[in-house]
């Protein structure tokens, strides 16, 4: 997909990713003199009504987001009948290619620290007031370590909402989110969501970083993944590495506990919980 023409303020640098919907642009703001992000939706799903109202819904939800561990949108843009993101740049890497090219298991200590500040970002998002109500926090759906970016200095960054407060008639139409790092109750469609959702992702995920391996094996298919999702526990860490922390292993097991009853009721218990281990 070429770089779409957005005038003579942003110059394309290159490709930084490309998505199932959506690629990513580095690119250099003439006018500020920075580089920023810029995110597209491919040519068909810019013409996608849905499509491109889920991408709007996207931009609204970044628009009432302003914490230093979540992403900022810098611009919106509306050329050629689409939108476009315009988001700092983090020059960085996702923490999944952190664990696989920098790190492999990330040290304990380590870990303890980004998943703090991982939760901090989350924890304002299910703390900042959206819709009519006023009263339902931003719930990310689909957190997992490829959808947190490091930057060379150590900062942590969420990005992707682009699920976030999915309808729950969207939600009853069709499953959403990775399968890999699911919820239990997500595999159910007639479940309503909330923030122990978030919470069992963010569980698998540091059981993900402390590890280095994924949740599941790759080879699985998706019904052997849900089956697992609802009936197995993740494989204890420190049966991979006998040396661990059990006090990590009680964070995972609480954050992943199948029912969302047994699980912490809030990001800020999360949050309480890691700061204890430091």
């Amino acid at each position: 997909m070429p770089f779409p023409d957005l005038g003579n303020r942003y110059k394309f640098i290159r490709l930084i990713d490309k998505g199932g919907t959506a690629s990513v642009y580095l690119v250099h703001d003439v006018l500020y003199g920075k580089f920023i992000a810029v995110k597209a939706l491919f040519a068909n799903y810019a013409q996608d009504k849905e499509m491109l109202q889920k991408f709007m819904d996207e931009i609204n939800i970044y628009l009432m987001l302003d914490h230093p561990n979540i992403v900022n949108l810098v611009d919106c843009i509306h050329r050629n009948n689409t939108y476009y993101l315009v988001m700092e740049f983090v020059d960085g890497q996702t923490i999944e290619d952190y664990v696989k090219n920098v790190t492999g298991p990330i040290p304990s200590k380590l870990a303890i620290d980004m998943m703090i500040e991982i939760v901090k970002g989350i924890e304002y998002a299910h703390n900042t007031p959206i819709g009519l109500s006023g009263n339902i926090g931003v719930l990310h759906l689909d957190f997992k370590p490829g959808n947190v970016l490091i930057s060379k200095q150590g900062d942590i960054k969420i990005i992707d909402y682009g699920i976030a407060q999915a309808s729950q008639e969207e939600r009853s139409k069709k499953i959403m989110g990775t399968p890999m790092y699911m919820s239990p109750e997500q595999l159910d469609i007639s479940k309503k969501l909330d923030v122990r959702t978030d919470i069992y992702q963010l569980g698998v995920s540091f059981h993900e970083m402390v590890t280095g391996y994924k949740p599941y094996n790759r080879e699985m298919s998706k019904s052997e993944i849900f089956d697992n999702i609802k009936n197995k526990p993740l494989n204890r860490v420190m049966d991979i590495y006998p040396h661990s922390d059990e006090r990590v292993q009680n964070i995972i097991d609480m954050s992943t506990a199948k029912d969302p009853n047994d699980r912490y009721q809030s990001c800020t218990e999360l949050r309480e919980a890691l700061e204890e281990l430091k």
